[in-house]
């Protein structure tokens, strides 16, 4: 959400602005020290403001509005987001209890404030530098999630467009050969699909791009159906892929890769959809997989 992001930048100006407070103090220009001094809690309480506002909004698409949006989505959980927001509240509250705290007052709000910095960088470093489009070139966050979904649904369609009825005409009549049943028996579509596609029975696993790196999951096919999905490798952020693993139940109640992406977690959720896919070219015997057309050229780097 393009809000959400510039709201994380102001955050992190004005921190940076308030933090200078004590550089300014430390260099003996009297005139910067005296603007510092001045605009130090006013820059304090910004932080504190864009910083909760920015978690609130954190973890929607880049798509979502004000009127859609989910609020809270990461701000509540435990991420290093939501460490920098606590240490900038017990700043303000070092302030105002600054008479009752005495001379201990200071040495904490010091502490704190090399703490808040500290878990600034290290929750930019989790998260990745993301700038808005209009600053990082437009497509060129998007075109590092490299998705198979998107170029295999067009060249699917064009391969199936003009052979679906003989692909599904040889696969219904090779199915009834093997079971022993009639040739109307197996056009009435009996046979169990997953997606589309009839399935062979084995384990399989593939991959796919996440959020940060690749996706590995084992994918076991029973009866012509995908009956267990187990995620063997990732490197997303946890809060953030605990979440997209939802789609894996969406799959399997479904039995389907035509499923929706998880708000807040779109690139680690397509990651899953696509790794799944992957896994399950192996086991096609007839048919084709059909699977979501996720567009990831308009979410927000941020998820």
């Amino acid at each position: 959400m393009l809000l959400s992001l510039i709201l994380a930048w102001l955050t992190v100006i004005f921190a940076v602005l308030a933090a200078f407070k004590f550089i300014a103090r430390k260099s003996g220009n009297k005139k910067l020290n005296r603007v510092s001094h001045d605009c130090h809690v006013p820059f304090g309480i910004l932080m504190i403001i864009t910083g909760l506002l920015h978690g609130i909004l954190a973890g929607n698409p880049s798509s979502a509005t004000l009127g859609d949006f989910t609020p809270g989505a990461v701000l509540f959980t435990l991420n290093w987001g939501t460490v920098c927001l606590v240490l900038g509240i017990c700043l303000g509250l070092t302030y105002i209890i600054r008479k009752s705290l005495g001379r201990k007052w200071m040495p904490a709000h010091r502490v704190l404030t090399v703490l808040l910095i500290a878990c600034i960088f290290l929750h930019v470093l989790d998260m990745g530098i993301q700038l808005p489009s209009a600053l990082s070139g437009g497509s060129d966050t998007a075109s590092s999630a490299q998705t198979y979904v998107t170029d295999t649904n067009t060249s699917d369609a064009a391969d199936t467009s003009g052979t679906s009825t003989t692909a599904d005409t040889s696969g219904t009549t090779d199915t009834a050969s093997s079971s022993g049943t009639t040739g109307t028996a197996s056009s009435s579509g009996s046979a169990v699909t997953f997606s589309g596609a009839q399935l062979a029975d084995g384990t399989y696993e593939g991959s796919a791009d996440g959020y940060k790196g690749t996706i590995t999951v084992s994918v076991t096919v029973s009866g012509g159906q995908v009956t267990d999905i187990q995620v063997v490798s990732e490197s997303d952020s946890q809060q953030f892929f605990s979440r997209a693993e939802a789609v894996l139940d969406d799959i399997l109640g479904q039995q389907s890769l035509e499923v929706d992406t998880v708000s807040g977690a779109t690139f680690s959720s397509a990651g899953l959809i696509n790794a799944v896919y992957n896994a399950l070219q192996g086991a096609v015997t007839s048919g084709t997989l059909q699977v979501t057309s996720i567009d990831l050229s308009s979410v927000s780097r941020q998820h």
